[in-house]
């Protein structure tokens, strides 16, 4: 393999994940995932076919086949299927190719003829690609953007108690409520307050007073549905 192409196949390889590492919007990173998963499949099965038609095809199926297999792989590791994980994979599988088929001379032909016989499987091939990769994509960016709300307890002592909100996707207008069945207890109401969780999530640290020692519930509620959407039961002794 000549210098050149092993330069562009490794901007192809690449490309895709400093664009998603960039935080590049998705008509960008769709294209360039989509080049890098062609080229790396077209390189791999280049010695099995004839054609550019069996290079489609037989590519078609290899590049499903991966997707499979790398999504029950992630599926099995700590890490999960996240849209690093899928990036990283990728990046993985595509170098080792590259480095697998280092040694294949460069050759690519694209007979007219036999293009134009076989245009259906090409464009069905095509559109499975891109299909499989579409999938991939929206159930890693389910899996990334699944909403989650914790209410968790940071620290008590005899006069406060500091809890911290964690959201992720999920926004919303919010009053916390500390109440007691000890004799002498006040009940707590605070402030209006708004979460506001992008993609990259939101905490939010509230210090809640606490007039007595005893066995207290602090609810987390909602403003927009007016229900208490997460609770603590705190023993500040």
């Amino acid at each position: 393999m000549r210098w050149q192409e092993l330069a562009l196949r490794l901007v192809l390889i690449v490309s895709p994940f400093g664009a998603v590492a960039s935080g590049l919007p998705a008509w960008i990173t769709a294209p360039l995932s989509f080049l890098s998963i062609a080229a790396t499949a077209e390189l791999a099965v280049r010695p099995y076919a004839r054609s550019a038609v069996d290079r489609t095809l037989l590519g078609c199926g290899t590049v499903v086949t991966t997707l499979i297999l790398i999504g029950i792989i992630l599926n099995l590791t700590p890490w999960g299927l996240t849209l690093a994980t899928w990036n990283v994979a990728w990046l993985i599988v595509s170098i080792g190719v590259l480095i697998w088929r280092r040694k294949l001379a460069t050759h690519v032909d694209l007979p007219a003829t036999g293009l134009r016989a076989s245009a259906v499987w090409v464009i069905v091939a095509v559109l499975i690609i891109v299909a499989a990769g579409m999938l991939a994509l929206a159930g890693v960016r389910h899996t990334a953007r699944q909403p989650l709300l914790a209410f968790a307890l940071v620290s008590k002592g005899s006069n406060s108690v500091v809890v911290e909100i964690e959201a992720t996707s999920t926004t919303g207008r919010y009053y916390i409520t500390a109440t007691s069945n000890a004799v002498g207890a006040h009940r707590y109401l605070s402030a209006l307050f708004t979460v506001r969780a992008g993609e990259n999530g939101e905490s939010v640290r509230q210090h809640v007073p606490i007039n007595t020692a005893g066995i207290w519930t602090i609810n987390l509620e909602s403003a927009d549905s007016s229900s208490v959407v997460r609770w603590l039961r705190v023993d500040v002794g």
